[in-house]
């Protein structure tokens, strides 16, 4: 069984090659300063927008690395004019960012972040592909 990090990586990974497949230009080492010690970066950009991956299955930080990773795609999306997408996945997530009180009063500070599940995600890249290789959960083939 896979660690919960490596789960992580794992479907970072998984969406970044999605992304590089749907879209015409990926950067995976943009680096956005926001002070003169401070620098964030994002998980992936392109020409038209900048995106961060999250995943957590199981009660964890990840949750409040949710909430930090709203704000910190405000300040990119700010600062390279790009449109913020925070994807996320994994049960423990699903259902933070529909339940969590803090978490959605996070998102109205930030109402320029789009957020996404997985399946959103897909759909979003994916829109202008063929509809007939998706599989029964409406994935394409190549992204289960």
């Amino acid at each position: 069984m896979a660690s919960p990090n490596s789960t992580g990586k794992t479907f970072e990974k998984q969406c970044v090659e999605l992304v590089k497949q749907h879209r015409v230009f990926v950067n995976t080492t943009a680096r956005c300063r926001c002070s003169e010690d401070k620098c964030y970066r994002p998980d992936a950009v392109t020409d038209s927008e900048v995106f961060e991956f999250k995943y957590q299955q199981v009660n964890g930080s990840t949750c409040n690395k949710l909430t930090q990773a709203i704000f910190e795609l405000e300040l990119m999306a700010e600062q390279f004019d790009l449109k913020a997408i925070l994807v996320y996945e994994g049960r423990e997530l699903v259902r933070f960012v529909s339940e969590d009180p803090a978490f959605i009063r996070a998102q109205s500070f930030c109402p320029s972040v789009k957020l996404m599940s997985f399946s959103e995600f897909n759909d979003y890249l994916t829109e202008s592909s063929d509809c007939n290789n998706r599989n029964e959960n409406r994935l394409l083939e190549y992204a289960s």
